[in-house]
């Protein structure tokens, strides 16, 4: 159902931190590693199979490209604004792995059989010098439907060799829960340099 602009209000209230208290309080971002083609998986399990995928535990990934599994949500690779949403891989061996909405959570039910998604592993930048840490952010109260940043953006220091593919949106400066993420046009650092957000809104079109 459409949601009335004051019941986006509370919701995006509440990713802030009126309740419950586990707010977006820092930006980061990460970098998007090899993509995985052709990943196939069976409902009977709700795992994938993909040789030799090198995925570890708690990795995040987003699913484009997908054909089959109706209860997952894919993105569009080509499209900006076609958001993808952020799964963390669990359960790994060497051929398959099972994704879930949180590090440590339960498997995603795929609905249907998968027979071809691709697979991207995103990555959070680290290194550098001076080194890469998350910024500090804040929101204003929700309005029309939509929340400001109050801190204006951020400016990050990013190593060299790495590419900004997403901003992330944390719980804390360290480890923390992601809360969401943002697809940006991809930039390759090719020696150290800065990465500045302007400007953070948030909404419930995601």
């Amino acid at each position: 159902m459409p949601y009335a602009v004051n019941a986006k209000n509370l919701m995006l209230d509440a990713l802030k931190g009126t309740n419950p208290t586990t707010p977006i309080t820092h930006a980061g971002l990460l970098d998007a590693g090899t993509a995985l083609t052709g990943v196939t998986s069976v409902t009977s399990t709700d795992t994938f199979t993909s040789t030799a995928h090198g995925l570890a535990n708690g990795t995040i990934v987003i699913l484009t490209a997908k054909t089959g599994g109706t209860a997952l949500v894919a993105g569009d690779a080509n499209n900006a604004n076609e958001l993808a949403w952020p799964y963390f891989v669990i359960t790994t061996a060497a051929n398959t792995f099972q994704v879930a909405f949180a590090s440590a959570g339960a498997a995603v039910d795929h609905g249907t059989d998968v027979t071809a998604v691709t697979v991207t592993p995103l990555g959070e930048l680290t290194g550098g010098s001076p080194a890469y840490a998350r910024k500090a952010i804040a929101f204003a109260a929700a309005a029309g439907g939509t929340m400001d940043d109050t801190t204006n953006g951020a400016v990050f220091d990013v190593p060299a060799a790495a590419t900004v593919d997403y901003v992330s949106f944390w719980s804390a400066l360290t480890a923390g829960t992601l809360l969401g993420i943002d697809k940006v046009t991809a930039e390759t650092f090719a020696a150290q340099g800065t990465y500045t957000v302007s400007d953070a809104d948030l909404d419930l079109n995601g």
